[in-house]
């Protein structure tokens, strides 16, 4: 199966899910469901050295700011070139904080600097739920890979 169809297919859960947690915490909900439909975009795959479907999708589908992103993936990749599947580049939780980390950083060092705070008012729980949502979709990409034995 196709990485990204089985993204697709994992939105059965990802809503139901998300849905559910709302109640528990509305913003970790939000969080965990922006943070899967991030995998579109970015995914384990932008270890590798050149252009992905992902980095594909995020230059076609968000105007502007995707093509800032792909400025992002492949200084990612350029990095860590030579870790396509390593623990740090595709294991679920791990690499996603390592990910997140790179497309987030300017950001949040810009947005400090002119004073806003993204993590105050509790939002630090939407930052947590970006991560657990990013994470899932990066399982479901772990798991292929693992299945397909490593296959390109």
């Amino acid at each position: 199966m196709i990485h990204y169809e089985a993204y697709k297919k994992g939105y059965a859960v990802e809503i139901p899910l998300s849905l559910i947690l709302a109640f528990v915490d509305w913003k970790f909900a939000i969080g965990n469901i922006v943070g899967y439909s991030c995998g579109r975009w970015i995914d384990p795959d932008w270890d590798i050295f050149g252009s992905n479907n992902a980095e594909g999708r995020m230059v076609n589908e968000i105007p502007i700011l995707g093509h800032f992103l792909y400025g992002v993936s492949s200084t990612y990749g350029s990095i860590f070139r030579r870790k396509h599947r390593s623990i740090i580049t595709h294991f679920p939780g791990l690499s996603t904080i390592i990910r997140l980390v790179f497309v987030l950083i300017i950001p949040f060092i810009v947005g400090d600097y002119v004073g806003i705070n993204f993590i105050g008012n509790g939002w630090i729980s939407f930052w947590v739920g970006l991560w657990a949502g990013l994470s899932q979709a990066d399982a479901i990409h772990y798991l292929l890979d693992v299945k397909s034995k490593w296959k390109e």
